[in-house]
């Protein structure tokens, strides 16, 4: 047993901070690690995501629940930011051994349900509809499509099972943790649905997958995403988290955040140094595949494909929606060409 005789204090696993404990659970993907969170409330206890549906998972929580001195069937509520599998992951698992609800907002249930939770059956062929606008107008390359829904299909959705039933949350809802509400608030961009919690009173911040301080999160989910203007969203979505005034930030992952100004202004600067690049390069009628092709990593794992895709668009379309740069359509395909001055 890999966790047998370990304090998780000690390990760092799992730490106690300002009422909440805060368990680390390993995942196979270039993070490494996912941020969830244990917390006592008025009628019992409270998770924030799981972690990835593997065993070494179920392991941290068993030992955790061990440690604190509680029971499975102590916990009330299941709270998960966002569907991806290294938050959502063992939500099923957990559902089952406490009997507790699972929550997440509204939009992101819808968008699971068209990209995720597929009829097994149909799966390959009902993801191959969901996605196929998306990847044929924007010339994403068809080899690269196949191994996408191969490896979504193999690799990625069994590690993370549909609960039996999620309960649907919406923006303005409140929840309790540790005595205090907190404010459901959605941040959309890498997820659809993804979502924050929030308290005015403890100036406290759960802040998903909306950045770390160490390490760069994604700013879309294409293509299994409705946005049309995800980095609009998330510049929109850390405007309001530096109005907030958080005084301790707790992520999704790396170590928490005491001072949340720093990696705000670190991740505008890298987007706004993008955002220009990209402008100045677009001298005539371009599509988002054939700037892909000079920028596409020399790496095999085709997630890393679609992240480098889906924010080129994430850029070309903020570009368009700000009149830096025009769009146009040739057929079903989307043209990013210079603004006319």
């Amino acid at each position: 047993m890999l966790l047998a005789g370990h304090d998780l204090e000690k390990s760092g696993i799992m730490r106690f901070d300002s009422g909440y404990y805060v368990l680390r659970q390993t995942m196979p993907y270039p993070l490494g690690e996912t941020n969830v969170f244990l917390i006592e409330s008025g009628d019992g206890w409270v998770v924030i995501d799981v972690g990835i549906d593997l065993e070494t998972t179920r392991q941290v929580w068993r030992q955790a629940l061990q440690e604190v001195g509680i029971s499975f069937k102590q916990i009330r509520r299941i709270y998960i930011t966002h569907c991806h599998p290294d938050h959502l992951g063992a939500a099923r698992w957990l559902q089952q051994c406490s009997e507790a609800p699972v929550y997440m907002l509204r939009e992101e249930i819808t968008r699971a349900n068209k990209y995720v939770f597929l009829a097994e059956k149909d799966f390959k062929e009902l993801y191959r509809q969901a996605i196929s606008a998306q990847v044929k107008q924007n010339r994403f390359p068809d080899f690269l499509v196949e191994q996408l829904i191969e490896d979504w299909y193999t690799e990625v959705r069994p590690l993370y099972a549909e609960p039996t039933a999620i309960s649907p949350l919406a923006a303005g809802d409140t929840v309790e943790l540790g005595g205090t509400p907190f404010k459901v608030i959605p941040t959309p961009g890498h997820a659809d649905g993804q979502f924050a919690l929030w308290s005015d009173k403890r100036r406290h911040l759960f802040l998903a997958d909306v950045l770390s301080a160490e390490a760069y999160l994604h700013f879309t989910d294409w293509p299994n995403s409705d946005l049309s203007d995800p980095l609009g969203n998330l510049f929109a979505v850390l405007e309001q988290m530096q109005v907030l005034g958080a005084i301790r930030t707790y992520p999704g992952h790396g170590p928490i955040i005491e001072d949340i100004q720093k990696p705000i202004e670190k991740i505008r600067y890298r987007h706004q140094r993008i955002l220009d690049k990209l402008e100045s390069a677009v001298r005539g009628p371009v599509v988002a595949g054939e700037i892909y092709s000079s920028m596409a990593p020399d790496n095999d794992y085709v997630h890393y494909h679609r992240v480098v895709m889906g924010e080129i668009l994430g850029y070309l379309e903020y570009l368009v929606s700000r009149q830096r740069l025009a769009k146009a359509y040739e057929g079903d395909t989307a043209l990013y060409l210079p603004a006319k001055g």
